[in-house]
């Protein structure tokens, strides 16, 4: 402690010595561009406006240079940062556009409101099952509520709401094996179901054997859906799988339109204007315990 304190007076002294040296030299150019530069290096805000463009005039050429260079850079890292802002305000509208242009384009049933929510947790070690998103009962979202995701400017099936908490859901990815709905291809509105595998491809069953099905047939939401709304993308027909002679219908494998690793915000689909509701209050004397009789 007493170490520290020494060196803090031999510090102060020196500084005192070296101030009062500069005080009494002349006021010649070595002896002002060393003032300049060591005033600007403590508090360069003096050197900002009319006073500090007074300072400046007294200051040797090369000295007046060599700070007014170092203000220039100082105003334009300000500037590159306050662009970074604007870069940042800019990316989240053209966000909040996208979302509204996706939403205006869906033929959302009566009765319903979209509701977005971002997904706060996944299960990595199965990916394809199921995840956590950050709205629940408070914003209306309700079981089986279908929840749809953004993929290439527009808003596909995703999976559906199986348990719903006040402020968090668990939305069941079309991919995870209980999932299941009604599905037509687009050639020749052929109907199906799709179903999930577990893994990163649906299988889409009970075809009609006499469909024409070709690689690359877009697969749609039935208008017969209970939980989806019509004509949503599901996903791409990538593969024909060989007929099974014991089965009267064929099948196909689809990869999903929105991959289960790139979601991030989804839409679920929520009956307009139900709200949480707490539960009430329990009447005196029922809190826990049972009224003592009188």
């Amino acid at each position: 402690m007493h170490r520290e304190a020494r060196i803090s007076n031999y510090v102060l002294t020196a500084l005192t010595g070296v101030s009062l040296i500069l005080l009494s030299l002349p006021l010649s150019t070595p002896v002002e561009s060393f003032k300049a530069t060591l005033s600007y290096a403590l508090d360069p805000a003096l050197y900002y406006g009319a006073k500090g463009a007074q300072r400046l005039a007294e200051v040797p050429s090369g000295i007046r240079q060599l700070l007014g260079s170092d203000m220039e850079n100082r105003v334009m890292r300000e500037e590159v940062r306050e662009a970074a802002l604007v870069r940042s305000e800019a990316e989240s509208l053209r966000k909040e556009n996208q979302r509204l242009r996706e939403e205006l384009g869906l033929k959302a049933p009566a009765g319903r409101v979209g509701v977005w929510v971002r997904v706060i947790e996944r299960d990595h070690l199965h990916w394809y099952r199921s995840l956590i998103v950050d709205a629940g009962a408070e914003r209306g979202v309700s079981l089986n509520a279908p929840v749809l995701g953004p993929s290439r400017g527009v808003l596909v099936a995703v999976g559906r709401v199986i348990e719903v908490n006040a402020r968090t859901s668990v939305v069941l990815l079309l991919t995870d094996e209980p999932s299941s709905l009604a599905a037509y291809l687009s050639s020749g509105t052929v109907d199906g179901l799709v179903q999930g595998q577990g893994g990163a491809h649906l299988r889409m069953n009970y075809i009609s054997p006499e469909a024409v099905i070709a690689d690359g047939d877009r697969v749609y939401t039935s208008p017969a859906s209970v939980t989806f709304p019509p004509d949503i993308l599901i996903g791409v027909v990538t593969r024909i799988l060989p007929r099974n002679p014991l089965l009267t219908f064929q099948s196909v494998e689809i990869d999903p339109a929105a991959e289960a690793a790139a979601l991030d915000e989804l839409l679920i689909l929520t009956p307009r204007g139900e709200r949480f509701r707490p539960p009430p209050p329990p009447p005196e004397g029922e809190e826990g315990e049972p009224p003592e009789d009188s």
